[in-house]
């Protein structure tokens, strides 16, 4: 790496560092949970309105959820706690590689209540799911079923309206919500609530596969695939029908609301409303399996479209070692070898600069008083001996969106979160908690900076002695994933940089 590359990388980075930080603030939703249910079969909307009661009765405002008081059951790999008022979520522990994570922050007020004016009682006759049952004032029988999912069929919320009575009952505007927020692992609290968002997938016709749109607070027509909220490692999603349920309302950022189209039951009649839902880790491989778009909340940043390739490219590379960090390696070594042709065309600029440093440093002396005739006769210079100062940057440029995009894989990727690599990485999504890779990398990057050719102004020589310095206190805290990548490039181009040495010399 000669000076102007190094220039170029701190640049890009800070650039990217800036921008990445800008974006990040758009999330800025309160700390919240959301475990969740429902998922139907046609896309979400987006308009909403508060919970209806009955019309047989005005609900007051629920008391607050004592999880205390509910009951512990099995929903699907996780254990979950469902209040009687409302048949409301008010704990769900999602199984995850380092220990269960509770994905309700908030359990006062519940997740994925329906009719919360009403007590539930679970019905322990059905065995084929979970089923509370309640019955209004009016003698409608509100029935509420978490029905388990299979292989690629997401779980389902089931409501069942019941009017055993003489006369038409109104089942009212009921409403089904997700959020605010959800809960994360232990490490990613303290970032949760900036990285919290209400967000939803357009149907395939408006971009290539239909885009991911992140919701204010207001009513969203749509329509869309599927609508939820998310944090950066967990998703809860809802598939609403819109022929049963009104546009869903946003609130706070992070809550998601659907309202129930208002159905008339005949008497000795019944109707019935299905959501299909997500609830749980944002791993690619199985958001994929579902063919719902899921996988599209996965955060990949500006370049997404390099950034699902390079994921799909360490699945297959995982498969093969069983490993994720030699994964990592092995696709760090497959992108120099493709990237070389451009890595030795900047390893010959760079030595093509250092064989000038002489006969610029006469130019410098000769033409101190004179920075205009010293820039003139250096480019004069550089045109007779065919040297080209931004010819060892061209690499560089090309590599920063693999950076970038590595960098929001890496950082993103669920499949990381608890992954060991050797010895000490226990955790290719979490920092080295000892430091040795940055500072490894520091020192290659040191070694670099020496064997380049030394920059003909004094204050841009410290500040080039100065950037591995900076580099590695950026890195301290990055993925060690992220750190083992780009560590690994340094040491190939270092290897390169030696090996060739009396060829680029020559």
């Amino acid at each position: 790496m000669d000076r102007n590359l190094l220039l170029a990388v701190s640049l890009s980075v800070a650039v990217y560092a800036a921008w990445f930080g800008f974006l990040e603030k758009r999330f800025n939703p309160p700390p919240s949970p959301a475990p969740f249910a429902a998922d139907a079969k046609a896309p979400a909307s987006a308009k909403g309105s508060a919970p209806s009661a009955a019309p047989a009765a005005a609900p007051a405002a629920p008391a607050k959820l004592d999880p205390a008081d509910a009951d512990e059951v099995q929903l699907g790999d996780a254990v979950a706690k469902i209040h009687p008022r409302g048949a409301s979520v008010v704990s769900f522990l999602s199984p995850e590689p380092l220990g269960r994570v509770e994905l309700v922050s908030d359990p006062a007020h519940g997740l994925f209540s329906t009719f919360p004016e009403l007590s539930f009682a679970r019905d322990k006759s059905v065995k084929n799911g979970l089923v509370y049952a309640a019955v209004r004032a009016d003698g409608l029988k509100i029935s509420k079923q978490f029905l388990p999912g299979a292989g690629t069929v997401p779980p389902r919320v089931r409501v069942l309206a019941v009017n055993p009575t003489r006369k038409p009952a109104d089942a009212g505007a009921w409403t089904l919500s997700v959020g605010p927020g959800l809960g994360t692992i232990e490490t990613e609290k303290e970032e949760n609530e900036k990285l919290q968002r209400a967000l939803a997938l357009t149907p395939p016709g408006k971009g290539l596969n239909g885009r991911i749109e992140t919701l204010k607070p207001g009513v969203h027509a749509g329509p869309f695939r599927w609508i939820g909220v998310d944090n950066r490692y967990f998703l809860a999603a809802l598939l609403p029908s819109p022929e049963l349920f009104e546009p869903a309302r946003v609130e706070g950022q992070a809550s998601v609301i659907l309202t129930a189209k208002p159905q008339t039951i005949p008497p000795g009649g019944s109707f019935a409303w299905e959501v299909p839902y997500y609830l749980g880790a944002k791993g690619h491989t199985w958001l994929t399996s579902y063919g719902l778009g899921l996988e599209r909340s996965i955060d990949f940043g500006y370049f997404a479209w390099l950034g699902r390739q390079f994921l799909v490219a360490l699945e297959w590379l995982h498969g093969l070692t069983g490993n994720w960090g030699w994964a990592i390696l092995l696709l760090t070594l497959a992108l120099q070898v493709l990237l070389f042709p451009l890595t030795w065309k900047s390893l010959r600029a760079a030595a093509a600069m250092k064989k000038l440093q002489p006969e610029i440093a006469k130019l410098q002396q000769r033409y101190a008083d004179d920075s205009a005739k010293l820039s003139a006769a250096t480019m004069e210079l550089y045109k007779t001996k065919g040297a080209n100062p931004l010819g060892g940057c061209l690499p560089m440029i090309l590599q920063m969106p693999i950076f970038i995009a590595l960098f929001n894989t890496l950082r993103g990727a669920w499949e990381l979160h608890g992954a060991a690599w050797i010895f000490w990485i226990k955790d290719l999504s979490a920092k080295d908690p000892y430091y040795v890779l940055p500072v490894v990398m520091g020192a290659l990057m040191f070694l670099q900076s020496k064997m380049n050719p030394p920059a003909g102004d004094p204050a841009q020589q410290k500040v080039m002695m100065l950037m591995p310095i900076m580099f590695t206190f950026m890195f301290l805290n990055f993925p060690s994933g992220l750190v083992l990548y780009w560590l690994t490039n340094s040491l190939v181009s270092t290897v390169l940089q030696v090996a060739l040495k009396d060829r680029l010399e020559a």
